[in-house]
């Protein structure tokens, strides 16, 4: 009897070393489960924060939205001047008052409430990082359409135009120097030229990026919340995405000043650009979208009201989502009731992304008197609200 009671106890025992022996596996296994090999075999839309910095504070930042399915990107800048209430300062100030180079994770999650995006993880480069990574991948190919001359350290610098190929201390130019007398989104768009330029000649030298005598090298030029393995699997995707057709974006707003800075407030209380991170997720998951097209869209925009300065500010929106404004007027009337957007480029699926981003429901293919090039043209009627058509 005693027996039988012994071997039964070790059973039991035997039975809970193996469970806890299978618990441990599982538990190992699920440690080891690599976060970004998930989401690419998952085909989910990944979100990455990839920051410049400069002297300790984001020069730019901008949000890489990729889809593994399709290899379809669009990048959106966050300008570091964006005014916001920041509840946990308990104030109205720049964005970037909550960046901390040891820990950017409060200024993300600022960034994620703004526009709505849930952000995966963030990549970041400092100068020298910058420039240390351009010369590692034997330099940066860009396109400069005018010619720059500077002086950087006491030394002078020159860019010719056209396409250049740019080692590291150039690069840091190209990323820094502005025209005075430009605009500051033709700094936005260099940025975001460069940033598009790193990551296609990534694509380019994965080969020998993956080298073991290489990548320590690439892998110490990052901050990142990614771990080694990860970083390369996501370094490696690189290759798959397709650079050339990634639509940029930027978030768009009016400057006023408060308490001596001026801060970019986002147009509609921030609801633009959670708007144009919505529309341009859908069009991701979608392999044959047609919001993220193989070129960008020319619109010409025509106020048909009586309410001064809307086609302006129509463009601002429309500019906001990656379209390309080539001209804003008046049309013939001021007294049109309906808003339509106009097919001038011959593809009706196009034209009604375009009408989607202001709610218009018409959409024609008739000829309109018209000196521009636009692929589009934009009527403005009276049931546009300035953001939206309402019936």
């Amino acid at each position: 009897m005693a027996r039988a009671i012994i071997d039964k106890s070790i059973l039991f025992l035997v039975a809970i070393v193996m469970v806890i022996v299978v618990a441990g596996s599982v538990m190992f296994s699920s440690l080891r489960t690599d976060p970004v090999d998930d989401a690419i075999s998952e085909d989910r839309i990944i979100n990455i924060a990839l920051i410049l910095e400069k002297n300790g504070k984001p020069a730019t930042t901008e949000i890489l939205m990729y889809y593994p399915a399709n290899a379809r990107a669009a990048l959106l800048d966050i300008p570091s001047e964006t005014g916001l209430i920041i509840k946990s300062l308990n104030r109205v100030d720049r964005i970037d008052a909550l960046y901390d180079p040891r820990s950017p994770k409060p200024y993300l999650e600022e960034i994620q409430r703004l526009t709505g995006a849930i952000i995966d993880w963030y990549l970041i480069l400092d100068e020298n990082s910058l420039s240390a990574l351009a010369d590692l991948l034997d330099g940066i190919s860009v396109f400069q359409p005018n010619r720059v001359s500077t002086v950087v350290d006491d030394a002078p610098v020159a860019l010719p135009s056209g396409f250049v190929v740019l080692d590291g201390r150039k690069t840091l130019v190209y990323a820094s120097w502005q025209d005075p007398e430009a605009p500051d989104s033709e700094l936005i768009s260099r940025r975001q030229s460069l940033l598009q330029a790193v990551i296609r000649r990534i694509g380019e030298r994965t080969t020998f990026i993956m080298r073991d005598d290489v990548y320590p090298s690439v892998h110490a030029r990052f901050k990142t919340n990614l771990k080694n393995e990860s970083l390369k699997r996501l370094l490696a995707e690189f290759a798959r995405l397709d650079t050339d057709r990634i639509v940029l974006q930027r978030l768009t707003g009016a400057y006023r000043s408060v308490e001596g800075k001026m801060l970019l407030f986002p147009h509609y209380d921030g609801e633009l650009v959670k708007d144009i991170v919505k529309q341009s997720l859908n069009a991701l998951l979608n392999a044959d979208a047609t919001a993220i097209a193989d070129k960008v869209f020319t619109i010409e925009i025509l106020n048909g009201t009586s309410v001064r300065g809307l086609a302006q500010k129509t463009a601002e929106i429309f500019q906001s989502f990656g379209y390309e404004v080539v001209s804003v007027g008046n049309a013939g009337q001021t007294d049109i009731d309906k808003t339509s957007v106009i097919d001038r480029y011959g593809d009706k699926a196009s034209a009604t992304t375009v009408a989607n981003v202001i709610r218009c429901k018409i959409v024609e293919d008739e000829a309109v008197p018209s000196t521009s090039p636009a692929d589009f043209v934009i009527v403005l009627g009276k049931d546009f609200n300035g953001r939206n058509c309402v019936d």
